[in-house]
């Protein structure tokens, strides 16, 4: 949304959470059902996520519910009478299609896939264009039925920030490390899952002069059990939920992450070579997949898998000089810019012709 908001002429763009939106109560009970599945069963997570099985049994079900809580939607919409409506997840695209197909709407409506997979969910007649993060991804889109021309290849976007270069050793002397030691960054995704504090636990006895950078996230019980274990270790910086995370890139010579897909480009974007730890089922595991299959990180699914594997990069830089550049093969920087042109774009291909005449700003 950056982007379009400071484009010349400026996009003027509003942010919503459609689920939370829709249905404040049930929203806020899925969110909480999502994580603690995450965190406890993630197995079922598994046989749900891309299950053509379940697809197809529950398709009656979303109809219905989509019926149900698309009113609050619907009357937004027509309070702002966007000229697109852009969607970043599964549900939101269901839900705005419904109202499509029910002649509630005719604004174009985009979807960018923010994962190196897709599934059945996201795919609707009533999505005006699809924008991907591969070209791999753009084949499968147009392999589960959508036409080729609504398909575009633009990456992931992430911030402009993670495309720009700065000095690893000026990011670690503003966190208060040295220069020159070689530096991790131990995060686990926004929610501060996996085994953050483990693994920090079991790289310390490594006889490299490593230092740490860990991010708990929005995990304040984390944050916390960090902070008592290291917070007197000057080789060891801990931070919670955190916008500088570009910054913390940069300082960094290894991310040890689960595979999120805006962590995964935004790693990608900095040349950061990434150890892949705990991949969610579903989505995480196909970006690990990807990654994997490109050669673009290694994967740890031990603690001693993961203390031979940063042994073993920071041993072989030449092994970690590879990585970093079959990422750099894969990333996308800029494209939150290539997406806001693209979406600009079909915005100006369906404005009216009396519109285009008279130069309405586009809304």
């Amino acid at each position: 949304m950056n982007v379009l908001r400071h484009r010349h002429p400026p996009v003027p763009c509003e942010g919503v959470n459609s689920v939370s939106y829709a249905n404040p109560v049930f929203g806020k009970f899925v969110s909480r059902l999502y994580l603690q599945v995450l965190k406890h069963a993630p197995q079922v997570w598994d046989v749900l996520y891309d299950n053509p099985i379940v697809e197809k049994a529950t398709r009656d079900i979303r109809d219905l519910m989509h019926i149900f809580n698309t009113g609050r939607i619907a009357d937004l919409l027509r309070q702002h009478r966007p000229r697109c409506i852009v969607c970043t997840q599964a549900i939101p695209v269901g839900l705005l299609s419904a109202l499509k197909a029910r002649g509630k709407i005719r604004t174009p409506l985009v979807g960018i896939l923010t994962d190196f997979g897709v599934h059945k969910y996201w795919i609707s007649p009533e999505v005006d264009l699809y924008l991907t993060p591969s070209e791999e991804i753009r084949r499968r889109v147009i392999r589960l039925g959508v036409p080729e021309s609504r398909v575009r290849v633009t990456g992931i976007p992430v911030d402009p920030h993670f495309g720009a270069r700065g000095d690893k050793g000026d990011e670690r002397r503003a966190l208060g490390l040295s220069p020159t030691r070689p530096t991790v960054l131990v995060m686990g995704g926004n929610y501060g899952l996996g085994p953050v504090e483990d693994a920090v636990l079991a790289l310390r006895h490594l006889p490299l002069g490593l230092q740490f950078i860990v991010v708990g996230g929005t995990n304040r019980r984390l944050v916390r059990s960090l902070n008592r274990r290291f917070g007197d270790d000057r080789h060891v910086r801990v931070l919670g939920h955190t916008r500088t995370i570009h910054r913390l890139m940069e300082a960094s010579d290894v991310l040890i992450s689960k595979p999120g897909g805006l962590t995964t480009s935004e790693a990608l974007a900095k040349g950061l070579p990434m150890i892949i730890i705990e991949p969610i089922p579903g989505q995480e595991e196909r970006n690990a997949q990807f990654l994997l299959r490109h050669g673009a990180a290694v994967r740890a699914d031990t603690l001693d898998e993961l203390v031979r594997s940063v042994g073993g990069l920071f041993n072989h830089r030449g092994r970690l000089e590879q990585l970093r550049e079959n990422g750099r093969a894969l990333a996308r920087p800029w494209a939150a810019r290539d997406a806001a042109e693209a979406i600009v774009s079909l915005m100006e291909e369906r404005r009216p012709a009396r519109s285009r005449a008279e130069g309405h700003p586009v809304a």
